[in-house]
């Protein structure tokens, strides 16, 4: 049972910055607007909007971008049009490292971008161009939260860099923790089975109306066995909007940061693997029947000074790997936590200074209460 380590520490992507920044520059986001609560489920074959009518709205809002670097050599992925400034999104992944970035547009017309500002702990970037208004054509922001496992969806992007593409398929997951580029977490991303593949980075998930629910940001390997067939994950679009405002205001974007490392299996998985009842599991390992163990905490982090405790090196034999005996937060904000994903959800929602109260116990000890107050993610943390 291989030991993950998942790094603790992102999220405050409200839309002020950390320490009271200038005034937002001057950006739009078009919204879609609700529908009456309910949800459009019109499929490629059914009666509404159908894909074409989507590509035909859409299609001329989303561009390849092209990526020069001394280091890494040329590459590239896709993006779309936030407004009519020039503001363009796409994935940090797709230009880190960039010398210099140009975007083509649907038209064929190709233009140098800027890089505005970056957060790998997001995967999202921001690119400014200086281009005609009739060119930029926005496309309208959705919301992730209001999309459910089985609705339609449809991609679009430059995948292998053969040229504008459209795929269509369904929403096969919602609240997955992917990792970012920095090896945190970037939580609630929405899984799809729409084809997606190396170009269509950066590009837009969109729902049956056309709204983007989310940046097309990764596809999940099976390791040596190869790629997971149609399992593509893309970064929530609520979470983009609160990442490109600062991003335009800033720059740069602020972190909430705990500052520990956690085992990667839970302990209500890791019970399971057992097959021990929850008394006998407590009885023979001192460990509570659910929670996220705390692995290490970074020296004078957040973490540290509210007296959380990492394993110290120390482990224990449990279902054939070994396990970590550092600290076990078993609640957060009250709820029960069953692994450590659940903690960096909410990590994720907060900002630096906000304070989060958990509940720890020592393998073999009693839980006792500890707030800790987030500090901002270090720089290469």
């Amino acid at each position: 049972m291989a030991a993950l380590l998942v790094f603790i520490g992102m999220s405050g992507v409200g839309n002020e910055s950390a320490d009271g920044g200038p005034a937002p520059k001057d950006v739009t986001i078009t919204e879609a607007a609700p529908e009456d609560g309910k949800k459009s489920t019109q499929s490629a074959s059914g009666s509404g909007t159908s894909v074409r009518d989507v590509y035909t709205q859409d299609g001329p809002g989303v561009v390849s971008v092209d990526v020069a670097s001394t280091e890494l050599g040329p590459g590239g992925g896709s993006g779309f049009v936030l407004d009519k400034n020039g503001y363009i999104i796409t994935n940090q992944h797709v230009v880190d490292g960039a010398d210099g970035v140009s975007v083509r547009f649907a038209s064929g017309s190709r233009k140098d971008a800027e890089v505005v500002g970056e957060d790998p702990s997001t995967d999202v970037a921001v690119l400014k161009v200086d281009a005609p208004k009739n060119t930029l054509r926005p496309l309208t922001l959705g919301d992730s939260e209001n999309v459910t496992v089985g609705d339609p969806v449809i991609a679009i992007g430059n995948p292998l860099n053969v040229g504008l593409s459209v795929t269509t398929g369904i929403i096969s997951g919602t609240g997955r923790p992917i990792k970012a580029p920095n090896n945190y977490t970037i939580s609630d991303a929405v899984q799809t089975d729409a084809a997606i593949s190396s170009g269509n980075s950066g590009g837009p998930l969109l729902d049956a109306r056309g709204a983007v629910i989310g940046i097309n940001s990764q596809v999940a390997s099976a390791g040596s066995e190869g790629v997971a067939q149609g399992v593509g994950f893309a970064v929530p679009i609520n979470t983009v909007k609160g990442v490109v405002e600062q991003l335009i205001t800033n720059g740069e974007v602020a972190h909430g940061y705990i500052g520990v490392r956690m085992f990667q299996v839970g302990i209500e998985e890791l019970r399971a693997y057992t097959t021990l009842s929850e008394a006998k599991f407590r009885e023979e390992y001192g460990l509570p029947a659910y929670g996220a163990i705390v692995r290490e905490v970074l020296p004078n982090g957040p973490a540290d000074d509210a007296g959380i405790s990492g394993g110290g090196g120390k482990e224990r034999e449990i279902a054939g790997g070994a396990v970590p005996l550092g600290d076990v937060i078993t609640a957060v904000e009250g709820e029960r936590v069953s692994g450590p994903d659940d903690v960096i959800a909410v990590v994720n929602a907060l900002k630096p200074g906000d304070t989060l109260d958990l509940t720890v116990m020592k393998p073999g000890g009693e839980p006792r209460q500890v707030e800790v107050k987030l500090g901002t993610q270090p720089e290469g943390a």
